[in-house]
């Protein structure tokens, strides 16, 4: 009974120890300044969270089968083509394959061309670096340790890579760089697809693997939200959070574009807010937005109408709600595109002058107060409450909602007991909400 307990008492302290990370930053290439400060952070995040203990060390030699069993991650910030023989490289190969994990920061890409092993394993090469700014992150699944709790994005000074050797098919990418935010004219830049990856993940064997293409200035390590990525992905890596890191593609298919407000019917309107249904509308994630201006691309997902961007307020794999352009007339072309170039088929959408609805109403004594879309660009808003018919107080689109119209009207005397609300545009006629008390 006694050596039960023990072999309990030794399974629960091996349990609660902390996992093991080893941070190689030796740069046998172009050496970074930031490498002090980032050595300085991520032992800090491993210490603030708890979750693993940090070796920071320039020695290669720590790349060997023996070393590597007391880690369960490994993660560079390199350069150049680090001094590791073939016996080193097997070993680091078997170390991610047969279950462990691997990560590397900016410059990790910027390493070991000499081996193409190692260009698959960490998913692609440096291939020049066009912009060093300011530029805005958008990220691209939410839902990885990594990039959850960031957002839909963020801006950041960066010295901002692209690559070569990479591809969709073999990673999973978690941020991307919003091309609205630079210049793609800029000496140097390099891919014709317009898909600048900026972190993304993998599986590998059994194993991990995370690579962030953040880093290069001081300024970033010390970033908080580039701290909270990172801290998700070590932890990712060192199997203390679970994250899926398959590769995700995808063929948007629309089956019905409609008025968000009430899913019918089936045409559109300038301003309205338009619900985009059907299947792989995204690669996987869903995301909305409050933000104004709302963005015109979430996870990847972006919507075009005439070839005109679309505002977007939510996306997921099976509905998108995005907000038609002001400009749309006669017959609109729809088009769904998914990140890494999947397209839907264009989908042609009449265009009425209004096609309103609904989207909520409340009552304040005898003043009702309606939300609604669909007006397009008419005023003369009649509101139809019970069996009464009168012209609205106001009508004029609603403060801090893009889309959205705010109608005011009185609830006549007349009016007792239940009763349904209704709006009247252009001759064309809304849902009916039941009415508040």
């Amino acid at each position: 009974m006694a050596r039960v307990v023990v072999l309990l008492a030794l399974a629960a302290a091996a349990a609660a120890a902390p996992k093991k990370l080893l941070y190689i930053t030796h740069s046998a290439g172009f050496v970074h300044g930031s490498i002090p400060t980032s050595q300085r952070v991520i032992d800090a995040i491993g210490r603030r969270s708890g979750a693993f203990d940090v070796t920071v060390s320039e020695d290669t030699g720590l790349l060997n089968a023996d070393t590597l069993r007391d880690y369960d991650a490994v993660f560079f910030f390199t350069s150049g083509e680090l001094p590791l023989n073939e016996e080193q490289k097997a070993a680091l190969l078997a170390f991610v394959r047969g279950g462990k994990g691997f990560g590397g920061a900016h410059s990790a890409t910027d390493t070991f061309y000499q081996w193409p092993e190692y260009g698959e394993l960490i998913g692609g090469y440096f291939d020049g670096h066009p912009w060093t700014q300011t530029a805005s992150i958008d990220i691209e699944d939410p839902d990885h340790p990594a990039t959850r709790g960031l957002g839909n994005g963020f801006r950041l000074r960066e010295e901002y890579y692209q690559f070569r050797a990479f591809s969709r098919q073999q990673v999973r990418v978690l941020m991307t760089l919003d091309t609205g935010s630079v210049d793609l004219r800029a000496e140097g830049v390099n891919r014709s697809d317009e898909d600048f990856a900026l972190a993304w993940c993998r599986p590998y064997g059994e194993g991990r693997v995370f690579y962030t293409a953040l880093g290069h200035f001081d300024e970033t390590w010390e970033d908080s939200r580039f701290q909270k990525s990172l801290e998700g992905a070590l932890r990712w890596l060192v199997g203390d959070l679970a994250g899926e890191a398959a590769p995700r593609r995808s063929t948007p298919v629309v089956t019905r574009i409609s008025n968000a407000a009430y899913e019918s019917p089936e045409a559109i309107s300038p301003g309205l807010l338009t619900a985009i249904t059907g299947a792989g509308l995204t690669t996987g994630s869903s995301m909305r937005s409050d933000a104004i201006p709302l963005p015109v691309k979430l996870a990847g997902t972006q919507v075009r109408v005439d070839g005109l961007p679309a505002k977007l307020i939510s996306v997921s794999p099976e509905r998108i709600v995005a907000l038609m352009p002001g400009t749309v007339s006669g017959t609109a072309s729809i088009v769904v595109t998914t990140a890494g170039g999947g397209r839907s088929i264009e989908a042609a959408v009449p265009v009425a002058r209004a096609t309103p609805g609904i989207v909520s109403v409340t009552r304040n004594a005898s003043l009702l107060t309606i939300l609604a879309t669909g007006l397009g660009r008419e005023t003369d808003v009649e509101v139809v409450i019970g069996p009464d018919r009168t012209m609205a107080l106001f009508a004029g689109p609603a403060l801090d909602m893009e889309g959205l119209w705010q109608i005011n009207a009185l609830v006549p005397a007349s009016v007792t007991g239940a009763y349904s609300v209704k709006i009247v545009v252009a001759g064309a006629e809304s849902n009916a909400v039941d009415g508040p008390r």
